[in-house]
């Protein structure tokens, strides 16, 4: 086993299933050139996982899930958090596993498909930007609150280009706040929107309770 593998295994992995090419020069003292190579050949061995240019992971580690790798798809004064039919599943409210990994985020940015999952990122005006906590079971990340969740998701459907329109059959979690959504709702700057999405919030909340 050579340098850059002693040092994955041993002190990189512990710490985090998702590492970066930097991670491995800074602890080897190796070139990043020869770090690059090095990791191509456990690529080549099916050891690790390139996510991105300098990004990997080694996904048969027990700790690993596809949700380990959001922190580090921002640099540093940025940030992401799982939402939508993501956070949705993680919570229980919904039985649907979605295939993508739904991100949202103040930037633009293009969808990531990577050999452990597709990420796609969704913008959000920075005044609707919050509402997430950490998560913990399963990977260092931020998730979407239960509220916050069903927000975004209603948010998104209620935009141009409707997406999410078709909403899977969605339970409300114990203790899920109308208030706390709503808050959200009203904080919608554009009017119409505002409207669309406080409709679509009055229609989804109106068929939970008949179905309760």
């Amino acid at each position: 086993m050579n340098k850059v593998a002693r040092v994955i295994w041993n002190e990189l992995v512990p710490q985090s299933p998702v590492f970066s090419t930097a991670d491995v020069t800074r602890r080897t003292g190796v070139t990043l050139a020869n770090a690059s190579r090095d990791l191509r050949n456990l690529q080549a061995h099916g050891v690790v996982a390139r996510i991105r240019r300098g990004l990997w992971a080694v996904p048969n580690h027990p700790d690993f899930s596809p949700y380990a790798v959001v922190p580090h798809l921002f640099a540093e004064r940025q940030r992401g958090y799982v939402s939508l039919l993501s956070a949705l599943s993680l919570h229980g409210m919904m039985e649907q596993i979605p295939q993508v990994v739904h991100i949202v985020t103040t930037s633009q940015r293009p969808v990531l498909r990577t050999p452990v999952a597709t990420y796609a990122f969704y913008r959000i005006e920075k005044g609707l930007f919050g509402g997430f906590r950490p998560y913990r079971r399963t990977g260092n990340f931020d998730i979407a609150t239960p509220e916050k969740a069903l927000f975004d998701t209603l948010y998104f459907s209620a935009r141009k280009g409707r997406r999410f329109a078709f909403l899977p059959e969605v339970e409300l979690s114990a203790g899920f706040s109308h208030s706390e959504l709503e808050r959200w709702i009203r904080q919608i700057s554009h009017s119409p929107l505002r409207t669309a999405v406080k409709l679509r919030w009055e229609a989804l909340a109106g068929r939970v309770s008949a179905g309760t």
